[in-house]
């Protein structure tokens, strides 16, 4: 398989050469922590929410949690800028594996149903009243299974590159 010459040229830019090889504490692992950090304020208060709906953690009225989900934006907003800056550190590894678009495909879904969660949940009026729609179960399952799947698949794209895409140097 040939590397399409634009992420080959991306590959080589100096941004791209500085968060892979700089010394710097600045440089790639400065990226990933930040990355880690945006992961833990969008999943850490999902999951919260998702154990909540679930039956879990009853003593915690349900109206107050929907503060959270300015946190969860800011850290997705997190998440959005050092993954960019990951992705130009390593494009042909990250733009060539097919895990990098199932993980994005998993964001996608577990946005969508965090905001679904938030519109049926706790936009709605009966939430005063305790009623928590058995479809909001289902969301919240779905939820935590696709931050799982995403984390995962995240996890797996520092290991995945050699056996999945051939002809791209995976170092």
């Amino acid at each position: 398989m040939a590397v399409a010459p634009f992420l080959n040229e991306l590959e080589h830019t100096n941004l791209s050469t500085w968060l892979r090889e700089s010394p710097s504490v600045f440089g790639f692992y400065f990226v990933l922590v930040f990355h880690t950090l945006g992961l833990s304020l969008v999943v850490g208060p999902n999951v919260v929410i998702d154990l909540r709906l679930l039956g879990l953690f009853r003593e915690i009225p349900l109206a107050p949690l929907k503060r959270w989900f300015n946190v969860m934006w800011v850290g997705f907003c997190i998440n959005a800028i050092s993954g960019i800056f990951l992705v130009l550190a390593y494009p042909v590894k990250a733009l060539t594996n097919p895990v990098f678009f199932l993980k994005l495909t998993f964001i996608a879904v577990a946005v969508w149903i965090m905001q679904r969660i938030k519109k049926q949940v706790f936009d709605d009026s009966s939430l005063a009243a305790g009623v928590i729609a058995s479809n909001a179960r289902m969301l919240a399952m779905s939820s935590i299974a696709l931050w799982a799947a995403a984390i995962t698949a995240g996890r797996l794209l520092a290991y995945t590159c050699s056996y999945l895409v051939y002809g791209v140097p995976c170092e």
